[in-house]
This record gives C-alpha cells, sequence and structure tokens, in this order.
C-alpha cells in the first residue's frame, strides 16, 4: 500500500539567450572588451501540496528577460603586464531551489541583481608563472532572505555590498615545482537599514568571511611520480546576517561558524604512458571545523579524513 506524496511538482523551463561580444584594439597598448547578452527566461510551475491534508495547488507562469552588459578597457604598458578596469551587470531570475521552489510568497518578486566594478593588474614574472592582484566592489540588489519577525516569510533584502580585494600565483616556478593558490579579502555589509530596523546598516552579511586563503604546491620528482600538499584557510563569518534582538535594540544576534585551517595532500603515479593513478587526501589532521550553514542551528560540518583513489586510463 503507498501513501499519497506530500508534494506533488512539475516544472517546465525553456531558456533563450544570445550575446554579443567585441574586443576593440586602439594600439598595441590599449584595447577594450564591450559585450552585452539577453536572456528570456521562461518558467512554468505547478505544485499541490498535501501537508496540511488539504490539497494546496499552486501555478506559476514567469517569462523575465534579462539585459545583461559588460565593458573593461585593457592597457599593457609592457608584454608582461597587463591593467585593466571592468564593469557587469548579471542577474539570477527567481525559480527556486532547483527551479521547483517557487511559492505564491516570492513568484513575484523580482530577479537578483549583481552589479560589479573591478580593477587590477596581471604580471608574468616568467612565461610559466604570473601573479595578478584584483581589487572590486560588488553590490546585490533584491537578495531573497527569511524576515527577521516571521522566518516562514520571504523578503528581499536590498543595500548589500562587498568591497574586497584578490591576490593569486599560478604556474611553474622551476621545471618540477607547480604553485596555485590566492589570498582573498571581503568585506560584505548591509549599506541600508531593511525590513523596519531589523538589520541595520553596517551589519556584516552572513557567510561570508573576510579572509580565505589557499595555496596547493605539487613536485614532480621524475616522469613516474609526483606529490602535492596544499592548505585551505577561512576566518570566522556568520552563519546568517545578524538582525536586532527584539529585546535590546542595541544587540543583534546570529551564530558564528569559527575559522578554520585545512591541510590536504594527493601523491601521483604515471606506471606508463596510458596509465595515471592518484592519491587524494583530504583533512589530513582530521580537523573538526564548520563548513557552512543552512540557518542559525543547521550547521554543516566539514568532511573527516578522506581519501579517495582514481586511477585513470587514456585508450
Amino acid at each position: 500500500m503507498f501513501n499519497k506524496p506530500l508534494r506533488h511538482v512539475k516544472s517546465n523551463v525553456n531558456i533563450f539567450a544570445f550575446y554579443l561580444q567585441d574586443q576593440i584594439q586602439f594600439n598595441p597598448y590599449l584595447s577594450a572588451i564591450l559585450g552585452i547578452r539577453q536572456d528570456r527566461f521562461q518558467n512554468d510551475m505547478d505544485r499541490t501540496d498535501w501537508s496540511n491534508s488539504v490539497a494546496s495547488p499552486f501555478s506559476s507562469n514567469r517569462t523575465e528577460f534579462l539585459t545583461s552588459p559588460r565593458a573593461s578597457l585593457i592597457f599593457k604598458p609592457v608584454p608582461e603586464m597587463s591593467i585593466y578596469a571592468a564593469y557587469s551587470l548579471s542577474y539570477v531570475p527567481r525559480a527556486g531551489d532547483q527551479l521547483v521552489s517557487l511559492t505564491s510568497k516570492i513568484d513575484g518578486l523580482k530577479p537578483e541583481k549583481f552589479t560589479n566594478r573591478e580593477i587590477g593588474v596581471k604580471y608574468d614574472i616568467t612565461p610559466d608563472l604570473n601573479v595578478s592582484l584584483a581589487a572590486y566592489i560588488l553590490q546585490r540588489e533584491n537578495v531573497l532572505a527569511n524576515s527577521p519577525s516571521n522566518p516562514a516569510e520571504a523578503i528581499l533584502v536590498n543595500g548589500t555590498e562587498t568591497k574586497g580585494y584578490e591576490l593569486s600565483l599560478a604556474g611553474k616556478v622551476t621545471n618540477n615545482w607547480s604553485v596555485f593558490g590566492g589570498y582573498a579579502y571581503q568585506d560584505a555589509e548591509i549599506s541600508e537599514d531593511q525590513s523596519s530596523g531589523t538589520i541595520l546598516k553596517g551589519t556584516r552579511v552572513g557567510q561570508t568571511p573576510k579572509n580565505t586563503l589557499s595555496l596547493w604546491n605539487r613536485y614532480d620528482f621524475n616522469e613516474a611520480w609526483g606529490a602535492a600538499l596544499g592548505v585551505v584557510s577561512r576566518s570566522a563569518m556568520y552563519a546568517l546576517t545578524p538582525v536586532v534582538d527584539p529585546n535590546d535594540s542595541t544587540k543583534s544576534a546570529s551564530t558564528i561558524l569559527p575559522g578554520y585551517t585545512r591541510y590536504d595532500a594527493a601523491v601521483f603515479w604515471k606506471p606508463e604512458k596510458n596509465t595515471r593513478v592518484q592519491l587524494n587526501i583530504e583533512n589530513l589532521t582530521n580537523k573538526d571545523y564548520a563548513l557552512s550553514a543552512h540557518n542559525n542551528n543547521n550547521i554543516l560540518p566539514g568532511s573527516p579524513i578522506t581519501a579517495r583513489l582514481n586511477v585513470i586510463y587514456n585508450f
């Protein structure tokens, strides 16, 4: 005997998009890239919910036309160096988790909007090794969040701004030693009071650590054997964007996910031309850490020490 399902959902998504992009070379030192993308996003969804023992039907027929421009200017004072400034605008349409989670409360909300402004420089230390530095300001509008006064109700949060910079290094230091890594600093804050003062201007945005670092070193001892060691580190962050404490307007509250540092390793073996064997070990010290969170009470832990063995054969 089969029980009636609690929910039946059917979704039909049609996406059509085209883009144009052109690179203009003004002279040997200066060039520009101009582009534009046009999207048509259509989501037809039908859902019936029996979780309250009464059928609750919901239908959505949503079509959105989204225009996303981008532009950048590139200056090359010497062949090894590129200095650039870039601007881009993009959107994420309302479709819900896995394109099937729209509800009547969020169906009519505007798509999420991202505006990014960035400047940076890239320099080739050698033909095989380069370093880059970038600074950016990312503004998000129409961000979906749970209402502080009623977690079951969705609201739009405007005025989220992230300022940051990234430093990266990639390539071969020597013929045998390769390095890939980077450091990022980001300061993400609410730039306007939200939801009748329950989220205040200057509040740090949840799930956004200020400091992240990753570094991966690989050394090939010979043509058959190689090994690698890496580190991943992140500073503390809020599980959710803190809201004002209803009992004390001078305080805000949110669960803090502590920062962590994790070490990974790998061993590479190539016994013959067409076969490669790779052993990856994640979290070498078996460290307990919080990776992310769904809310203040649902914390996702990081994986314990994990090993994966891959054997790859090319025909």
